[in-house]
């Protein structure tokens, strides 16, 4: 009888393990219904992001400074961003693990190793890169939270961990089903990063929040404002080559 017990017990116990573990890898439907209202296919497609507009910087949640901005994105893993007007243009490029930055008349220096990694951690665990390529990976779970009320709206709330346990959670607004926020804890952090969206805009057939906001810990460190987004319109390589030495 103690046998039989033990064996029903542990046969439980597997079976609840079983179905936890289907519960986090199967479709779910909130995530479902963000990529809808994002475009469906049209937003899972893009390979290829470029938006223009004004960027302002925060410290210690104060006003700091702010310019123009240019960002050219290729997915997998390349990224150039040029701030400011011609004759003071600042440009970072990334390119995998390689980097570089040109300061006007100081000419190019390239990234360190450090400032990559960097570059690539934030990328992979960016909005637009998690949306299209962490959410499929079979290594990646998926669960609901608890609903919560973000800026008087009404959120359902779901996380994900990546294959690199990175934390990452979408509040979902319950009437658009456009993502409010998302929230990041990188597993080798303790720091809080927080994204606020909106003023949403349809762009072939792409929603994009021309608003973002940025935080760490609570604390405002950074607001965008796009002007222009525009996606797929074939960006050369180019753009992200080493810059030629002078």
């Amino acid at each position: 009888m103690k046998k039989l017990t033990r064996f029903l017990g542990s046969f439980i116990f597997a079976l609840a393990l079983s179905s936890a573990a289907w519960t986090q890898s199967r479709p779910n439907q909130v995530v479902d219904q963000m990529i809808q209202a994002l475009g469906g296919s049209a937003f899972l497609d893009v390979k290829e992001i470029r938006t223009s507009g004004r960027f302002f910087s925060f410290s210690r949640g104060g006003l700091s400074g702010g310019d123009f901005y240019l960002d050219y994105i290729k997915f997998p893993d390349m990224e150039r961003t040029e701030f400011g007007r011609e004759r003071n243009k600042s440009i970072t490029i990334n390119k995998g693990s390689e980097g570089w930055k040109i300061e006007g008349k100081k000419g190019t220096e390239p990234q360190s190793a450090a400032q990559s990694e960097e570059f690539l951690a934030n990328f992979k665990t960016s909005f637009d890169y998690v949306l299209r390529f962490v959410i499929k990976h079979p290594q990646t779970t998926i669960q609901n939270l608890p609903t919560e009320i973000i800026d008087f709206k009404r959120t359902d709330v779901v996380e994900l961990r990546d294959a690199a346990k990175n934390r990452i959670r979408f509040y979902v607004d319950r009437d658009t089903k456009l993502p409010v926020k998302m929230q990041i804890r990188r597993a080798n952090e303790s720091a809080l990063q927080e994204e606020l969206y909106g003023n949403w805009h349809k762009f072939q057939g792409v929603m994009t929040p021309m608003f973002v906001g940025r935080f760490t810990d609570g604390v405002k460190t950074m607001e965008i404002r796009a002007e222009t987004a525009a996606y797929n319109s074939g960006l050369s390589d180019s753009l992200f080559a080493a810059p030629a030495s002078k």
